[in-house]
């Protein structure tokens, strides 16, 4: 989901500053990418980074490679390089792979629009289904990964068919649940 700001690199550089100075933001998001969680039009509040950085399932703001985006982290990976950060909108099927230095801030409450002006309601970001989802597949992948065989990173390589009916099971079920979330008006 694209925030409603100028795609300038110091856009980002600000609101990280503002969140610095007043600890906190108010952001009108536009696109449909974490529909129903959020939608066009409705107000994000951010805050500012944990020293922990974001959890499983939470709401981060990042730069992205066009624009500042805010979407859901599902997955941290290290490796060589160091940590990566993976992000999914709940209504899109793309990953984006984000380094921790680019996460801006975190969503703490939704504004959503009352069906009148002026009766608008401010929600406290609370853990969802994808969220419990996303954070239990993370653990269970802790747990079970001193069992697993060694991934094999090379150029080419495609995984076997446990790893191809893992994967598929994986997002078959991220579906369903992104599918299952409620709208909250």
């Amino acid at each position: 989901m694209r925030l409603n700001l100028s795609d300038e690199p110091a856009t980002a550089e600000l609101l990280a500053e503002a969140l610095r100075r007043a600890g906190g933001a108010v952001i009108t998001v536009n696109g449909t990418s974490m529909h129903p969680t959020l939608q066009m039009g409705w107000r994000v509040h951010l805050g500012p980074l944990p020293p922990e950085g974001l959890g499983i399932g939470e709401l981060g703001v990042f730069r992205g490679r066009e624009h500042l985006t805010v979407h859901r982290l599902i997955w941290k990976e290290t490796g060589s390089a160091g940590e990566t950060l993976i992000f999914r909108g709940d209504y899109n099927r793309l990953r984006e792979r984000i380094a921790p230095n680019d996460v801006i801030a975190r969503v703490v409450a939704i504004e959503v629009p009352g069906r009148q002006r002026g009766l608008e309601r401010t929600l406290a970001v609370q853990p969802d289904i994808l969220t419990w989802f996303y954070r239990t597949c993370y653990r269970l992948h802790a747990l079970l990964r001193p069992l697993m065989p060694r991934p094999r990173r090379a150029p080419g390589y495609a995984p076997g068919p446990v790893g191809r009916a893992s994967r598929a099971l994986f997002t078959a079920v991220e579906r369903v649940l992104s599918a299952t979330l409620r709208d909250r008006r």
